[in-house]
């Protein structure tokens, strides 16, 4: 891991001043030094500590001078102080103001840090639409992985309005792809290994390391529950199910509930209980591979659990851990159950329906063809509920109705009828950009509480990645950034580790 590093002092008259306790500060009532520290914890070097000793207690506010200020208050009171500094520029003299706040006053200073370039492996950015006034508030943050010969390395940033790196954690040191990363309501930033769980704060300081029984394997994604405790999707050491009369093991397939205060696996469900693990139509990885879940979202109105199965489809359970429907093509579902053994499958199938709740046509039912208004997902990602209850999703559009080819991808929303168990579809972006917005793999989707957006992001086109934010339900483009690969260390095919990923973007306030 990188060493921490103190910046260099540009020796002028007022960077002087703020190194030692000197009476020019009389003037203020407050004597004080200021010292800061980049990037101190080794991980994270668009950041820095700012280290105030003072003669009177005081409270301190930061500001990163730019075109996209960042500025943060820290009300804590006293005479020495550690203030976090994030979102400092790449490549360049940075400017931060400091202001004191004591008891009958207030001095302002601006210190000047340095840091260095990004390395060369970082994409760059192009900001191609933007509408400040119309968008959700916040930075851009891309949880990004970059391509080593067959595997990855992990260097989550955040890039603003003008497209300039603001901060980033350099996950290198782990060998191998971490993610996802994301911020719970603690405010601290987690990633997932193998089978451990990482905590960090903004700085890139190590808040906590959690080990999961090592038979389980996170796989894709972890979600914060309302109490704080973890859903993840996980694949589970010898397990196996039975295909074609043999018995092979299974991949990806569980999802367990953890506890972060307790260390502990409280809860299993299998997914292959539920679904038919012979139907491969659309699975082009192992056999083993039957399911691939890669994302899953938790439904509060009714306690239950929505699944993304790239190789299935969408798939809903209850806590208590009871199938409640399938929402994919009806073509090729049979029994369920590991052995092949369960029940049908087939009565928990979501029938199609337009907006009259009229059911579609045979084929589309059986994904052979999608109507004008109506599709399946397709190896999609990222499932998400909106307010209205409605399912969101990222549909990649792999092996659309069975054929294997470029088609197009979209952000998609679905209206469920739990009761008639029929399925509509009332939404959709990305259809009309065709090839130049599909991704054949990961991707993502968000819906903006504040602006009422949607943010998506197209995370593998190729060489490069889109992140779109569009009014809903109206479709009008309010902002979009393209990221440019470099792939430096792949091949550049379409093979696992030999291009660059961009797996999901967030809008993020950027702040300690």
């Amino acid at each position: 891991m990188p060493k921490p590093s103190i910046f260099r002092i540009c020796i002028t008259p007022t960077i002087i001043s703020f190194l030692f306790l000197i009476s020019s500060c009389t003037d203020s009532k407050l004597e004080y030094s200021l010292e800061a520290k980049l990037n101190p914890n080794g991980i994270s070097p668009l950041t820095a500590v700012i280290k105030v000793v003072s003669d009177k207690e005081c409270s301190a506010t930061i500001k990163v001078l730019g075109e996209s200020p960042m500025e943060q208050s820290f009300e804590t009171l006293a005479k020495n102080l550690d203030i976090p500094v994030v979102g400092l520029y790449a490549n360049r003299t940075n400017e931060v103001v400091v202001t004191l706040k004591y008891e009958g006053g207030m001095v302002t200073d601006t210190l000047k840090i340095d840091t260095e370039k990004l390395p060369d492996y970082f994409p760059r950015i192009e900001i191609n639409k933007i509408d400040r006034s119309n968008m959700e508030a916040g930075m851009h943050l891309c949880d990004i992985h970059y391509a080593k010969n067959g595997t990855y390395d992990s260097r989550p940033f955040i890039f603003d309005d003008q497209g300039e790196v603001r901060w980033y954690l350099d996950l290198s040191f782990f060998g191998d792809i971490i993610w996802p990363i994301q911020r719970l309501n603690d405010g601290v930033l987690l990633v997932g290994g193998t089978n451990e769980i990482h905590e960090y704060d903004m700085l890139g300081k190590t808040l906590k390391k959690s080990a999961i029984d090592k038979k389980y394997r996170i796989h894709h994604d972890i979600i914060e529950l309302p109490d704080g405790k973890l859903l993840i999707p996980v694949r589970k050491d010898g397990a196996l199910i039975q295909v074609n009369g043999k018995l092979i093991p299974s991949f990806n397939d569980f999802i367990i509930l953890y506890n972060r205060d307790t260390n502990k696996v409280e809860k299993e469900w299998d997914l292959a209980k539920h679904l038919d693990v012979s139907r491969q139509l659309i699975n082009k990885m192992t056999s083993s591979d039957w399911l691939h879940m890669n994302g899953i979202a938790y439904d509060s109105s009714d306690n239950s659990i929505i699944v993304s199965g790239k190789n299935q489809g969408l798939i809903k359970i209850s806590w208590e851990d009871e199938l409640q429907w399938i929402m994919a093509p009806k073509k090729g579902w049979g029994v369920s159950g590991r052995n092949e053994d369960g029940f049908d499958t087939n009565p928990y199938l979501l029938t199609a329906v337009n907006s009259e709740g009229k059911p579609y046509n045979d084929k589309v039912q059986n994904g052979i063809e999608s109507a004008p208004n109506f599709d399946f997902p397709w190896g999609q990602h990222a499932p998400k509920l909106l307010p209205n209850g409605n399912i969101i999703l990222y549909d990649n559009g792999f092996s659309r109705n069975f054929i294997q080819k470029v088609n197009y991808s979209r952000a998609v929303e679905y209206e469920v009828d739990k009761e008639s168990l029929t399925v509509k579809q009332n939404w959709q972006y990305g259809k009309e950009r065709g090839s130049k917005f599909f991704s054949m793999l990961i991707s993502d989707v968000d819906y903006l509480s504040t602006s009422k957006n949607i943010l998506v992001t197209s995370g593998f086109i190729y060489h490069n990645a889109k992140i779109v934010e569009v009014s809903y339900p109206n479709n009008e483009e309010i902002f979009e950034a393209t990221l440019y690969f470099s792939s430096l260390n792949g091949n550049k095919t379409f093979n696992w580790g030999q291009l660059d990923i961009l797996y999901r973007s967030e809008r993020f306030k950027l702040q300690y």
